[in-house]
């Protein structure tokens, strides 16, 4: 379904469709602690984004998890 972009700020920049809210992910940042285990995930920076996918042509868009929720529909 095409969207106007002004009217949907949430239609895909590339075809104008609308994207789909597909959950939030966990993105892991550094290395792996191998040894340390559970001790060395401590040390990691996790970021959690709220994932959008475009139907049509497969474009991602990522948005940070609790930052402008209120303009996101999901």
């Amino acid at each position: 379904m095409a969207v106007d972009q002004e009217s949907n700020p949430m239609s895909c920049h590339r075809c104008k469709t609308e994207l789909e809210y597909v959950g939030t992910r966990k993105f892991h940042e550094g290395t792996r602690w191998g040894f340390l285990g559970e001790l060395g995930e401590l040390f990691v920076n996790r970021e959690h984004f709220d994932v959008y996918v475009c139907p049509k042509c497969g474009r991602v868009e990522l948005f940070v998890d609790g930052i402008g929720e209120e303009f996101r529909p999901h």
